[in-house]
């Protein structure tokens, strides 16, 4: 922490504008500091809203459970035996119409509380006295409770759904469950990957303040396992961020670029990459043998273009080939057999004459 302390020192939080600041911290490498999404404490009024929501939540499937209870599992049981049939189906529902009710009152109070309130950028006292540090642990504290009800549906791509409520732009062909997100001022592009383990920050503490500042993730980008996405980071097109790689604070991938390293550094060029390997496979790789240790070349077809048009009428002519053949035989079988029949005809012919 010996950087980061030099770093507080030459510049007074009281005496420097945010904007200054936040340049100033940009170039701090981040893998020599610990990180960490949990940036805001449990306060009250979040505790209250948290088992409020959870409360409200359950009230109306509760309900229909209460009715269920009543209209079915009465004293008439054996007239309603029928009713029993469809308990799984009655408990889908009331999970859904939990999850339901969960989705619509969490984003009643975070409307809400940004009414009151507007979420913005950047570098906020970690004080409860801070209306922008307090209101971030409420909208943290509705958040957590959302993202935790979704992330235990069955199906994985609600998760995306609830990126969606959050106001954060997901499309439901990317592939978000495996990493970790923070759930505001992140915007991610079309058909992206999170790796496993990987983690995209929009907001962190650095000593005694909360840094919040927006991520941009262009489409189709890689972010690999175990990889850090630092605040304020953007993202172009088509990049990739390697495994354990880590960006620092506003850093700019551009599009179309592997990058690798801890801070984050360019390797190759996307279609370079793509034009090498494609190289290698037109030219054979190698393979070593186990038990001999000898190597082989081994022709690999990964990349071997394909022109639609002339393998639809390359099999059409082969169809028509053999239609031909077929036709052609089938001429043949139908001479042969008018051959044998006029044969059998003329020796009954001369068996009659004799």
């Amino acid at each position: 922490m010996k950087e980061l302390n030099n770093l507080w020192g030459r510049i007074p939080i009281e005496n420097k504008n945010q904007s200054n600041l936040i340049e100033s911290i940009e170039s701090v490498d981040l893998t020599k500091f610990p990180i960490t999404t949990n940036a805001f404490n449990w306060t009250p009024l979040s505790i209250l809203l948290y088992l409020m929501l959870h409360v409200l939540s359950f009230f109306i499937p509760f309900a229909m459970i209460l009715t269920f209870y009543n209209g079915a599992l009465d004293s008439n049981i054996i007239v309603n035996w029928w009713r029993l049939i469809f308990i799984f189906i009655d408990i889908m529902a009331w999970w859904g119409l939990y999850l339901l009710t969960s989705l619509l009152l969490s984003k009643l109070l975070l409307i809400l509380l940004e009414l009151i309130h507007k979420p913005r950028e950047g570098l906020f006292k970690i004080e409860k006295t801070d209306r922008d540090y307090y209101y971030y642990c409420l909208r943290i504290s509705i958040k957590k409770f959302l993202f935790w009800t979704w992330n235990n549906f069955c199906f994985p791509w609600v998760s995306n759904l609830a990126f969606k409520v959050c106001n954060m732009r997901a499309d439901y062909k990317s592939t978000m469950f495996d990493g970790w997100s923070d759930v505001e001022f992140i915007e991610y592009g079309n058909n992206i990957m999170i790796g496993q383990g990987a983690v995209v920050f929009s907001s962190m503490i650095i000593k005694d303040h909360l840094l919040i500042k927006k991520v941009i993730i262009g489409d189709h980008v890689v972010i690999g396992g175990n990889s850090i996405v630092a605040p304020g980071t953007v993202i172009g097109k088509g990049t990739t961020l390697g495994v354990w790689a880590s960006t620092h604070i506003g850093q700019y991938l551009e599009p179309d670029w592997i990058y690798i390293g801890r801070p984050a550094r360019k390797y190759k060029q996307a279609v370079t990459y793509y034009e090498e390997t494609k190289k290698e496979s037109e030219i054979g790789t190698y393979r070593r043998i186990v038990d001999t240790g000898e190597r082989q070349a081994h022709k690999v077809n990964r990349f071997v273009k394909k022109n639609l048009v002339a393998i639809a009428i390359e099999n059409l002519e082969k169809l028509y080939d053999q239609w031909q053949q077929s036709l052609e035989d089938k001429s043949k079988k139908e001479i042969k057999k008018k051959y044998k029949k006029s044969k059998k005809e003329i020796k009954k012919k001369e068996i009659g004459e004799f």
